[in-house]
């Protein structure tokens, strides 16, 4: 059996609990998401206290603080980040503008490093009236481009270099959405309205839109730019808007969702689509070539978020006590 790699430098010591009578439960930490490192490497994991400024970045494969940042204190901390592929941008809400009331987002540069008396703060805000009333973040590949979902049935995508609004994209439904995708090349925009029963592609460049997939109401981009991973298994070319042949999706075989693809797109970390005799839930590491199986775990309760590792080799999730652990899978 694996064992997760401990975060011994986040976390309480196991022999300090065990002569505590009481034991005093920590700020828990958040898994804010999983990209790359500028570096090299493993990639990264950026976490944070669920209360707490302080963002640390630390190796997705040995848990070791690489940088640390002191996010600017006006920051909304129930709205989960957004963070670019590339590893150098953190999208953040921030409280209302006190003098205008306009509603606010700040782009952080996760290159750099903080003090607690010298917080990191935006490069860029973006504000807006249009802004409030903001559910969801994602930023593309190289943080260029924001797309903000909206509670009142809409979607804005901004170019966050100009700090400049391209285009409001509302909802065919009137519901807010579920999900915001980018392709990996941060090209097009996909946004997952709930209730939709087609899905819209929209050019990152200028907001126009660029296709329609009809009958694909949810999904998400494959790792290729080129297709689009909808319900029931099925492939969906962007260009065509078809479905591609079976032999595409054996990665997608018996699977219930994806958790997430390496960031070379080679590797995906899928849930089965059903529980085993004793009612446990398996995640899968997957080849995106062949579909062929390179390790599984069971889920654990209060596991949550889960994401595969940048390199495509560990499970990284909560550990259902607070911290966060590294499970490796399948090593390259």
């Amino acid at each position: 059996m694996k064992r997760a790699v401990p975060l011994l430098a986040l976390l309480l010591g196991s022999s300090t609990l065990a002569q505590m009578e009481t034991r005093i439960l920590p700020d828990p930490l958040v898994v804010l998401g999983v990209t790359q490192d500028t570096a090299g490497g493993s990639g990264l994991i950026a976490l944070r206290n669920r209360y707490s400024t302080h963002l640390r970045l630390v190796d997705a494969g040995t848990g070791e603080l690489k940088r640390e940042l002191w996010l600017p204190a006006d920051v909304i901390h129930n709205l989960s980040p957004a963070l670019s592929r590339d590893g150098k941008w953190m999208a953040l809400m921030l409280t209302p503008d006190p003098q205008s009331g306009w509603a606010r987002v700040g782009i952080v540069n996760l290159t750099s490093s903080g003090k607690p008396d010298q917080p990191s703060g935006p490069t860029k805000i973006l504000a807006s009236p249009g802004l409030k009333g903001t559910t969801a973040l994602a930023l593309n590949a190289d943080g260029s481009r924001l797309a903000a979902g909206n509670s009142n049935g809409y979607v804005q995508l901004w170019d966050t270099r100009e700090a400049k609004r391209l285009t409001t994209i509302n909802s065919d439904t009137k519901l807010a959405p579920s999900a915001l995708h980018f392709t990996p090349d941060g090209q097009l925009l996909a946004p997952m309205f709930r209730g939709q029963v087609k899905t819209r592609l929209f050019n990152t460049l200028d907001g126009t839109l660029r296709n329609t997939l009809a009958g694909v109401g949810v999904g998400q981009f494959g790792p290729d730019n080129a297709s689009f991973l909808a319900s029931r298994g099925r492939v969906i070319d962007l260009q065509s808007g078809k479905e591609k042949p079976a032999e595409n999706a054996a990665f997608l075989k018996g699977a219930g969702s994806i958790i997430g693809f390496s960031m070379d797109g080679t590797r995906v970390l899928v849930k089965r689509a059903s529980t085993d005799a004793q009612g446990r839930e398996w995640l899968e590491l997957r080849e995106v070539a062949s579909g062929r199986t390179l390790g599984a775990v069971t889920r654990i309760s209060d596991g949550y978020p889960e994401f595969l590792s940048p390199d495509g080799t560990s499970l990284i999730g909560g550990d259902g006590q607070g911290g966060v652990r590294i499970l490796p899978i399948a090593p390259r």
